[in-house]
């Protein structure tokens, strides 16, 4: 038994010293690909295509929590908590910790915090400083503190092609008044 336990201690300790070492990297670096490997390094799983924000504190203690699907975006500074020490601190309570997900084409606005045990739909839409404290259904753009619906996004299914995007046409804001673009 108490070898079980300090083979336990001893892995949660090499968790926790790369996830560590790699945070101030993973925050900090210069480019966003630079942040997505290095979050990769300390545990995060996350998905291809994936922009990181610089600033945006993913995963604190147990980033191998933290799951990020293909093709989301997280501005920065954001925060993905996996744990929740308040309770603990202020009135002896639990630790509130959890797997957060992240599912595929979703989109968390500047400022964000999305709460330890949340799963975001896919292609959802966080509003900048939301608080995400419960699950966000698809294709929904959610807002505020604490976060909710606002609305939903009617995009168009996979079998009418790809959803039109800004980098391979004009920008719709760009086509005002009949003005072309540019």
């Amino acid at each position: 038994m108490k070898d079980e336990r300090s083979k336990t201690a001893r892995g949660d300790f090499w968790h926790r010293l790369r996830a560590t070492v790699f945070l101030l990297p993973a925050l900090f670096a210069p480019h966003a690909r630079l942040r997505v490997i290095f979050h990769r390094l300390r545990g995060v799983d996350i998905g291809r295509h994936v922009e990181i924000g610089y600033g945006c504190y993913v995963g604190g203690v147990y980033p191998f929590n933290v799951h990020i699907e293909d093709n989301v975006t997280v501005a920065g500074p954001s925060a993905i908590l996996d744990h929740d020490n308040a309770h603990h601190y202020t009135f002896g309570g639990d630790v509130v910790c959890g797997e957060v997900r992240i599912r595929e084409g979703s989109f968390i606005g500047i400022g964000s915090v999305v709460y330890p045990g949340v799963t975001i739909g896919p292609r959802a839409i966080v509003g900048a400083l939301s608080f995400v404290k419960s699950d966000v259904p698809p294709e929904c753009i959610v807002a505020g503190q604490p976060a909710t619906v606002r609305r939903f996004v009617n995009l168009p299914s996979s079998s009418q092609g790809k959803p039109k995007t800004w980098r391979g046409s004009v920008c719709p804001a760009r086509q005002r008044n009949g003005n072309p673009p540019g």
